[in-house]
């Protein structure tokens, strides 16, 4: 009956507990668990533990999960468990989002009651709870407070990036009047900021503002009458 229930297995990888009373012939959940113990079998933590497999079929990832037609197994046994693990293997401490990512399951109620039981900690980052291991935690909100820091330092590379090209299309007067505007939101010390910001000398930021200022835009004309190289004259030939 042993060899049976791993011949079934071997061929259909996954099996409900009615095919199990089917492949036995029993109804007995009692006698089912009894063979099944013998084999070292693992349920599925999705489907509210529907689907049986065993141990030396399941092909886990580096999260201890493995996935057979949507339905999922862990190596660690049951979603509690696996929900624990995770937390502790992790670098940076997980919310309850990306652990259900992970798991692919909601893990909502399952994070909470490890929370609540003292099994993990969290700490509040902006409007989440990193879910943190009691022996770690600290290392882990630590590492996680340096990831966001430093994605938030290579967005402002990306936006300085953006002006660069935004500046591009500007002509000589709109670059000048948009410093000018800029200096004017940054206030005291505005001119200077901009002007690294932007590329344009500090001179030309206070120009830019200075005409915002005074109301003094002309919409027809780029440069100030009399400015720019002077225009040719026609010379006739004879």
């Amino acid at each position: 009956m042993k060899d049976q229930l791993v011949n079934s297995f071997s061929e259909r990888t996954v099996l409900t507990i009615e095919d199990l009373k089917n492949i036995l012939g029993t109804n007995s959940r009692m006698t089912i668990f009894r063979k099944l113990k013998q084999l070292s079998y693992r349920s599925s933590y999705s489907h509210c533990g529907r689907y049986y497999t065993l141990g030396s079929l399941a092909q886990y990832n580096k999260n201890g999960i493995w996935n057979y037609n949507q339905i999922y197994f862990s190596k660690y046994g049951t979603l509690k468990k696996s929900v624990l693990k995770n937390i502790e293997k992790s670098r940076t401490g997980l919310t309850s989002f990306e652990l259900g990512e992970l798991l692919h399951v909601p893990v909502y109620n399952t994070v909470l009651n490890l929370y609540n039981t003292h099994k993990v900690n969290r700490k509040q980052l902006g409007k989440e709870y990193i879910y943190l291991s009691i022996k770690n935690g600290e290392a882990q909100f630590l590492l996680r407070k340096q990831e966001i820091q430093s994605k938030h330092t290579v967005a402002k590379d990306d936006t300085d990036g953006y002006l660069a090209l935004f500046m591009t299309l500007l002509n000589e007067k709109q670059q000048r009047l948009f410093a000018g505007y800029e200096s004017l939101k940054l206030g005291y010390g505005g001119d200077k900021k901009t002007a690294l910001k932007t590329g344009l000398n500090v001179k030309t930021v206070s120009q830019g503002r200075q005409e915002l200022i005074n109301k003094d835009v002309d919409i027809t004309r780029i440069r100030k009458a009399g400015a720019g190289r002077p225009s040719l004259k026609k010379t006739k030939i004879f």
